[in-house]
């Protein structure tokens, strides 16, 4: 890739991009593409009559709106439902962000799990879209400072300064998955902080705190919501939610599709990670999936959402959904913090209850909590009556830990319950009488071994009613969101499916810029759009070809191992460019 100036140009703030094949439509269209550096837009093409101050030759590279991810949790190891302060929050988010806009994401929705209503409202006022009349919450340029005084002139310089590319991706409001769900379909997601009626629209701003609620035209920060349709009242908020510009998506619910027609003629436009944790497909009742196969004019407006990871939903089935409503077809990654992060067992705010999540490869998992370390072999031996460590553990390597005579009387008894056992085992040569014996003694031995290990090892918790619940009803190993980039979804759908690039892509840029109404200026590459650009190159591309010229002075971003940093191969792209509006924005 090359870049040039022309002096003949100077002072148009004109960016051509040439030699590009550009993804329109359906079609890979050989045209040039004019940007405005002042308001980082896409141009009219009768701007092709001025002279651009800067030109870069992309070498007939693919050149794509940027990538909308609709479902992120967290990435690179920061969570977004847990806070701890609002000066580190906003720092997770910015970092986030940098790194996010190098897997190909140029916008996207950080979603919230199921929460309490205090998380609710000290997170939410930090997830909202950017927006040019609140600069001064913009942390990186507060009131009073010489950009803020600079740009309060001009509403489009505003927004040109808060897009630089250096800010990585960006929000486009939150998504809040939960809390009104079912609990039969809770996933991962906590049953203590879950709400299964509505009784009010009163209701909704508690949880969720009524600034945060309002109209996005009026400083509210939440852009989707997901909700299970057929808890008491729920349907009846829905053409409030839509009319304050929510996005009401279905998601975690048992609804049939009697309940699921209801809440789309109510306003409800999106259903969430179709096939997961909702009510299966019967063919008495089809549940949410049976809306794909409503006649055209009742479905024209509807989108869903799939994970294409090759964990989630099975290949075939991503196929199916596809070809039943290709106009609806949405792909997120449901991304948790743990993607882009190295394989073992993190921990996780759940509702805020800490919980665990394994990563191996692609796959995340529940996991059981890892064993608490043990004292170091110079700490005291704790006596038998003042021992508390809070493992159950039986291992021979407590025993290290407690006096001698306890330890003999351990000892003794475990091996007097092996033998015991043993015996058990061989029942069939002993005695009916002697049989019974041996199982009583061996129970009597484990009842006491039991309330000596109690004594010594610290007597657990007892669980309360819900969580042990909980408890029975989940099953480690469980599947707990995903790790994959959304590239690697695109990835996925192309090898699957046999389908167009083209097509493909409008899964990340065009449908999801529509089904959140935001067609004009996002996933498109037409006049007045954002410059949300994600330049892909060939698989035989070098990355250093791809950094030639001058790119890197014009604001352009490289991808650097996509592949590395996913472990897998790549059916589309070798490498990401991509600039986050203003590609020239850096001279200042």
């Amino acid at each position: 890739m090359s870049s040039s100036s022309s002096p003949q140009g100077n002072g148009t703030n004109i960016t051509k991009l040439t030699n590009c094949r550009l993804v329109i439509n359906d079609s890979l269209v050989s045209s040039d593409l004019f940007i405005s550096s002042q308001t980082g837009k896409i141009l009219e093409p009768s701007s092709s009559t001025l002279v651009p101050d800067v030109t870069i030759d992309l070498q007939n590279r693919i050149l794509s709106p940027g990538l909308i991810d609709c479902q992120v949790n967290g990435a690179f190891g920061f969570n977004f439902s847990s806070f701890t302060s609002s000066a580190e929050y906003k720092e997770n988010i910015h970092t986030l962000n940098t790194k996010l806009i190098c897997t190909g994401v140029t916008s996207y929705l950080p979603t919230l799990t199921s929460q309490t209503p205090e998380l609710y409202h000290s997170v939410l006022p930090h997830l909202g879209p950017l927006d040019p009349t609140t600069i001064s919450e913009n942390p990186y340029y507060p009131r009073g400072s010489s950009i803020y005084e600079k740009t309060e002139r001009s509403r489009n310089r505003i927004r040109a300064v808060i897009r630089r590319p250096g800010n990585g991706s960006e929000s486009l409001g939150a998504h809040v998955e939960g809390p009104f769900l079912s609990p039969s379909q809770h996933g991962i997601h906590d049953l203590s902080v879950l709400h299964t009626t509505v009784s009010s629209w009163q209701d909704v701003e508690e949880v969720y705190g009524h600034a945060n609620v309002s109209s996005l035209r009026r400083g509210g920060k939440i852009k989707m919501i997901t909700l299970a349709p057929e808890l008491s009242s729920t349907v009846s908020i829905i053409p409030e939610l839509v009319e304050k510009g929510v996005v009401v998506s279905l998601g975690h619910t048992e609804a049939s599709l009697s309940e699921a027609s209801a809440a789309v003629r109510s306003g409800a436009k999106m259903i969430t990670h179709l096939f997961n944790a909702m009510k299966p497909l019967h063919h008495r009742d089809p549940g949410l999936f049976g809306l794909l196969g409503l006649p055209e004019d009742q479905k024209k407006e509807l989108f869903y959402g799939v994970i294409a990871d090759g964990i989630h939903v099975h290949s075939t089935i991503v196929s199916l959904a596809y070809n039943l409503h290709p106009q609806g077809f949405v792909l997120v990654t449901d991304a948790m913090h743990l993607s882009g992060m190295p394989d073992g067992k993190y921990e996780w705010v759940n509702g805020g209850r800490k919980e665990w999540i394994e990563k191996k490869g692609s796959q995340l998992c529940i996991a059981e909590p890892p064993s608490p370390s043990l004292p170091p072999p110079s700490h005291p031996a704790p006596s038998r009556r003042s021992s508390t460590s809070s493992t159950s553990s039986t291992d021979s390597s407590h025993l290290a830990y407690l006096d001698r005579e306890t330890r003999a009387e351990v000892e003794a008894e475990r091996a007097a319950i092996k033998e015991i056992t043993q015996m058990e085992k061989k029942d069939s040569i002993l005695s009916p009488g002697c049989a019974a014996m041996c199982k009583a003694k061996a129970a009597s031995l484990k009842a006491k071994y039991g309330r000596r290990e109690k004594e010594m090892m610290g007597e657990p918790k007892k669980k309360g009613r819900q969580e042990e619940k909980e408890t029975k009803e989940k099953k480690w190993g469980g599947i707990a969101g995903s790790s994959a980039t959304l590239l690697e979804c695109v990835n996925n759908l192309l090898l699957w499916t046999g389908m167009s690039i083209p097509k493909a892509l409008a899964s990340v840029t065009s449908t999801p810029a529509e089904m959140l109404g935001l067609e004009s200026v996002k996933g498109s590459l037409q006049p007045g759009a954002d410059a949300d650009l994600v330049v892909f190159g060939e698989v035989d591309v070098e990355v250093e070809d791809l950094l030639g010229g001058s790119g890197r002075e014009w604001g352009w971003d490289c991808c650097r191992g996509c592949e590395r940093m996913m472990g897998g191969s790549w059916n589309l792209v070798d490498e990401v460019l991509v600039t986050c509006s203003l590609v020239s924005l850096e001279r200042g």
